[in-house]
């Protein structure tokens, strides 16, 4: 590197260092900063000129790089902290605002007076309190995106898989590292380079290719022989992750990839000593090749622990058990060459420990509105296939049960006895029942009933195993309607009371109606794309980098998909907003796929 190039880099990161510490937020965080390079044993240079201190290429005077490109980034919580900084004050109150209000899958709330008055530093303590690093990585991104701060959420994730790459470097490089070079000589370059030779076939470089981050999809879902089937359109090589199920993929290259939920063969793993531990799925790959499988598992201490646990690998009647290939703190992967049926158990005689588990309330209302209604109460592991359960349920139940937006997420001892109580003198039956977890992948049967009396607008639950609280809630009844077309899509908050004169209809969404209705044909059959596009970006349905992430898909099938997926993420008002634009813009097509089948 030539003097000129030198003066820019530090130039550079003169700017870099500035904004780190620019508040006290900042400097306290990089005193924490300060000692991790002591921890790994490298020392600190010693006082001297910065360009006499920092090795070519270094991109902090504390931490040690080379000229393959290697050096130790900022570690989770620092890159969470430079992230807030990027928003302004009322930005950062919406993010504050979804992290005590808003119920993201698989998050628990933030009380709100933990978060009151907070700074940005606290905020990121509260969240790695809260839900650990990797945790509350993944919340914030998902709060960005939820935000539309979609380039902000690219680099925070771009960052931290760079850190992550980082993490994974073998141990004896990182002892060998020293910043009291003041440059990387030759050889230490040609060192360096050997080591990253034999980097691929080290275990921490195949950890590290195993923790990088998934894109998450949503399946396109088909309803055959009263079954229903999720279907995955690869585009790319990479890591997916399915909305739904949580299942992920590892695929080689495009693809696609049909799967569902089959029933467990109870005898055959009661001969092998084996129970359930999560969905048993059925997989067809009808083109490209998946390379490995990761399956949801609902324990709370994974690892070396975790030796109990098992892939069943079903093919009609044989079943053979694979050992993980890893066991990450959601998943369990497994490197896979064919398909049949996969799912994971856990030997009969596993030590008892808290999983991670779900409370869902279904309400039931009565056909007279003078008697009392009837409120559901469901005990389930945390990875069942919560499609598949509201699915059950409304097939049972005749479409007549909503299910009741509320914080689900609890930790849940199998096989302990459970109780529920209410605030009120409402009547529970059973007074106690035992969690039995591994029956529930299948059953979705009700744990405990509550009978609410007419006119009932909330009920307060506390779900105790003895005399610890589990799990408690307070349910607003009267805030929902239930989507009796499609109850296991979801369900929408009551919007307003209509007037007294007109009878109650439940509020429609023509635009939701429609994608759900003729999905399959849009992805085939839309037209020229760039006016719709256009219209939609002109509405702000999408902006400039959503369009062109759907122009850059490889074929006209994967765009159509691309479009669909953004506008139904993006719920009832740019569905209906795509609708009336595809009126507008194709009105041959929209009148065809509504006209009415003989």
């Amino acid at each position: 590197m030539d003097a000129d190039q030198e003066e820019e880099t530090e130039d550079q990161e003169d700017v870099v260092r500035t904004r780190l510490t620019r508040s006290g937020e900042k400097r306290r965080h990089l005193e924490r900063q300060r000692e991790e390079p002591r921890a790994l044993g490298i020392k600190e240079p010693v006082a001297a000129s910065k360009r006499e201190q920092k090795p070519a290429g270094a991109h902090n005077a504390n931490f040690p790089s080379t000229s393959s490109g290697i050096h130790f980034m900022l570690d989770v919580p620092a890159l969470l902290l430079t992230t807030l900084e990027e928003l302004t004050g009322e930005q950062l109150k919406t993010f504050q605002s979804n992290l005590t209000s808003v119920q993201l899958p698989g998050f628990p709330l933030i009380p709100k007076n933990q978060l009151e008055n907070t700074d940005r530093q606290d905020t990121v303590d509260q969240m790695v309190k809260t839900y650990g690093p990797e945790g509350a990585m993944e919340i914030t991104l998902m709060i960005l995106r939820k935000m539309n701060l979609h380039d902000l959420a690219k680099k925070l994730q771009r960052d931290h898989r760079g850190k992550k790459r980082e993490r994974n470097i073998p141990l004896e490089m990182a002892n060998s590292l020293n910043t009291e070079v003041a440059v990387n000589t030759q050889e230490n370059t040609q060192r360096m380079d050997e080591e990253l030779g034999r980097e691929g076939d080290s275990p921490l470089f195949l950890e590290h290719h195993h923790m990088s981050s998934p894109d998450e999809f949503t399946p396109e879902i088909h309803d055959q022989d009263n079954r229903r089937e999720y279907q995955f359109l690869c585009p790319r090589a990479g890591l997916f992750q399915c909305s739904i199920t949580g299942l992920v993929f590892r695929m080689e290259g495009e693809g696609e990839v049909l799967y569902r939920t089959v029933s467990w063969n109870r005898r055959l793993l009661a001969q092998r000593g084996k129970r359930p531990a999560g969905p048993l799925f059925k997989f067809t790959c009808l083109k490209g090749s998946v390379c490995q499988l990761r399956l949801p598992h609902c324990e709370i201490y994974p690892g070396d622990g975790c030796d109990f646990l098992s892939v069943a690998h079903v093919t009609d009647d044989i079943i053979e058990f694979l050992d993980p290939h890893e066991i990450t703190e959601t998943h369990i992967i497994i490197n896979i060459t064919g398909f049949s049926a996969y799912g994971l158990t856990k030997d009969k005689e596993a030590p008892v420990f808290p999983i991670k588990a779900l409370v869902l309330l279904f309400h039931r209302p009565s056909d007279d509105p003078e008697l009392e209604s009837v409120l559901h109460v469901l005990l389930l592991p945390r990875n069942v296939d919560l499609m598949k359960v509201q699915e059950e349920r409304a097939r049972r139940n005749g479409l007549r049960e909503t299910l009741i937006e509320t914080t689900s997420d609890c930790e849940l001892t199998p096989d302990q006895t459970y109780s529920l109580s209410t605030d009120g003198y409402h009547q529970v039956t059973p007074k106690t029942k035992k969690f039995d977890n591994d029956k529930d992948y299948e059953n979705y049967t009700t744990t405990f009933a509550v009978f609410l009396p007419a006119k009932v607008k909330k009920a307060e639950l506390t779900l105790k195993k003895k005399k610890n609280i589990a799990w408690s809630t307070l349910d607003l009844l009267s805030s929902l309607f239930v989507n009796r077309e499609y109850p296991w899509k979801g369900f929408y908050r009551y919007q307003a009371p209509l007037p007294a004169a007109t009878p109650f209809r439940p509020l429609t969404f023509p635009g939701w109606d429609f994608i759900t209705k003729h999905r399959s044909a849009l992805k085939t059959r839309l037209g020229l794309l760039p006016p719709i596009l256009l219209h939609l970006e002109d509405h702000k349905v999408l902006n400039a980098e959503e369009r062109e992430e759907v122009v850059s898909k490889s074929t006209k099938t994967l765009k159509n998909q691309a479009l669909l997926d953004m506008v139904v993420k993006k719920g009832a008002r740019a569905q209906k907003q795509f609708y009336q634009v595809l009126k507008e813009v194709d009105p041959y097509l929209v009148e065809d796929l509504e006209k009415p089948t003989v």
